[in-house]
């Protein structure tokens, strides 16, 4: 574990702000906490106790190999194109027991919970899951180099995107 208390402000100040953007559909704001080479990942439950750890040979209930995907996808939200995000959802992300995992102050490894409630047309939702993200630093500015997103929900019922993660 890494001690540091300026690194961890940091890293809440990052997981914090990323919420934030998410909540306010600040979409390009929350695509520039992404390296351009991100890697955003949403494993399946493979068993009761096992989740998937390969995205191109197994079930991924989202997988996004580089911060162009996750363009993409904002760019059917935002043009209105993707009917299943018609009418945006309203949420609120909460990020809590943050741990700095492994690394250093340029590439940090870090473990958070999270709960995101989401109200829309379609009906409300409660979900929530571990974080798993590496962080790296860019022009001396932390960035998202990887994100995967466990869920614990066993099963899911309506429509699961970037913004309700």
């Amino acid at each position: 574990m890494i001690t540091d208390p300026k690194l961890y402000t940091e890293v809440c100040s990052l997981l914090a702000s990323e919420a934030l953007f998410l909540d306010e559909q600040r979409f390009r704001e929350w695509l520039d906490l992404y390296a351009e080479d991100a890697v955003y990942y949403v494993p399946a439950w493979q068993s009761e106790d096992k989740l998937t750890d390969d995205p191109k040979t197994q079930l991924s209930l989202i997988y996004i190999p580089s911060r162009n995907g996750l363009e993409e996808r904002i760019f059917r939200i935002e043009s209105r194109d993707s009917f299943a995000s018609l009418p945006l959802d309203r949420t609120t992300h909460l990020t809590t027991n943050v741990l700095l995992t492994g690394g250093d102050s340029e590439q940090v490894e870090v473990s958070a919970n999270w709960l995101v409630h989401s109200v829309g047309p379609r009906g409300d939702a409660t979900r929530g899951g571990r974080y798993r993200y590496t962080l790296r630093r860019i022009d001396g500015v932390l960035r998202i180099a990887r994100k995967v997103t466990i869920m614990i929900d066993e099963k899911l019922e309506g429509t699961v995107d970037v913004y309700h993660l």
